[in-house]
């Protein structure tokens, strides 16, 4: 579990082992500067021991966790010393690398070793007596994992999750921008080079994939502002989630709540409030990647079955990608530290922001 493989630990070890060697070697010269001394009787230790190899060693802890022979299998009392003395060694051998590799490692080492009807229990001898008040029958295991969940969330990046691949670009090259020190905390999910499909549907689905794999990282769902992105999410939004998932929409924005439209039945050009009618991504990269030649790109608005969101809009396909085109434009102006003070990122902020307090 968690990567801790059988594999993982002996790479671990060999790890370990190659640190012990290289400190060994290192410190030649003071062992023998004391064994010089201890000849003249002036101290009688030398510092440390010469590491084994790791097939070596792991045998030494197979003999180790082994049953031990009885006293009564030797001859003399030399015998016995020297055959329990081996373990002790071991023992240190194990304390030796418990600074340099994981200690989740170690005892999978330890337990892969012993035999496969071997029994294993874990010692709270030192938890309970005098002053402690620890119940032998109470589970550790469990509270302490869920102790381990609890604290996850806070440390782990917050995950967002968006319709798809071009909205998790462009919303992180954004996010570079105006909150840059986010860099590292927020990780928008990366499509590139997979076939994820991109809609409103399909981030339900992943969603629900999330909740149901028990993601640890707390995460959020965002969604495009608009009609078809409303009516896909209404059942999930209405479902209690899990404390670390939050499933929102872009935010209203002052400019989108008079936006010039073309209606269905009318090619004359209009004011519309297009906030939870059409608001897609590209709506959100600043007033001047959506002014094109000379004006703001207009909102083709199409008739919508669901009684609730009468109508839905969009851009035209060849106009979103001037749009996007030209918010790439000033993102890698300002990359070049040439950022004008024209730029409007007012709509990339408030998404950020969004997604930032999500959980307040």
């Amino acid at each position: 579990m968690q990567g801790f493989t059988s594999r993982q630990a002996q790479a671990d070890l060999a790890e370990g082992l190659l640190q012990w060697r290289r400190r060994y070697d290192d410190e030649r010269p003071l062992r023998e500067r004391q064994e010089q001394a201890a000849k003249k009787g002036w101290t009688s230790e030398v510092r440390t021991r010469e590491p084994r190899g790791p097939t070596e060693l792991l045998a030494a802890i197979g003999k180790a966790v082994r049953p031990h022979l009885p006293m009564e299998s030797f001859d003399t009392l030399g015998e016995h010393w020297d055959y329990t003395e081996q373990f002790a060694e071991t023992a240190q051998d194990i304390d030796e690398l418990r600074g340099a590799v994981a200690e989740r490692s170690l005892i999978r080492l330890l337990l892969d070793q012993a035999p496969d009807d071997t029994r294993v229990g874990l010692d709270l001898s030192e938890l309970t007596g005098c002053g402690v008040h620890l119940d032998p029958a109470h589970p550790v295991a469990g509270p302490t994992r869920m102790r381990q969940l609890a604290s996850l969330p806070a440390d782990a990046p917050l995950i967002v999750l968006t319709e798809g691949s071009t909205d998790s670009r462009l919303l992180g090259e954004g996010m570079q921008i105006t909150h840059p020190h986010l860099a590292g905390f927020v990780r928008f999910i990366d499509y590139a080079g997979t076939d994820a499909e991109g809609s409103a549907g399909a981030l339900v689905r992943m969603v629900s994939a999330f909740i149901a794999a028990g993601v640890a990282n707390r995460f959020v769902a965002i969604a495009d502002n608009d009609a078809a992105a409303h009516v896909a999410l209404a059942k999930l939004k209405s479902q209690k989630l899990p404390a670390g998932c939050q499933v929102l929409h872009y935010p209203d924005l002052p400019l989108l709540a008079s936006y010039p439209t073309i209606s269905p039945s009318c090619t004359a050009v209009s004011l519309t409030n297009v906030n939870g009618v059409a608001g897609s991504l590209e709506m959100y990269l600043g007033e001047d990647a959506l002014t094109i030649g000379g004006s703001l790109a207009p909102v083709q608005l199409q008739d919508y079955q669901p009684p609730a969101h009468p109508h839905h809009g969009a851009l035209s396909k060849q106009h979103k990608r001037l749009v996007q085109k030209a918010f790439q434009k000033k993102v890698k102006a300002v990359r070049r530290g040439q950022q004008s003070s024209a730029a409007d990122w007012s709509g990339v902020h408030a998404i950020i922001e969004s997604i930032v307090h999500a959980f307040d």
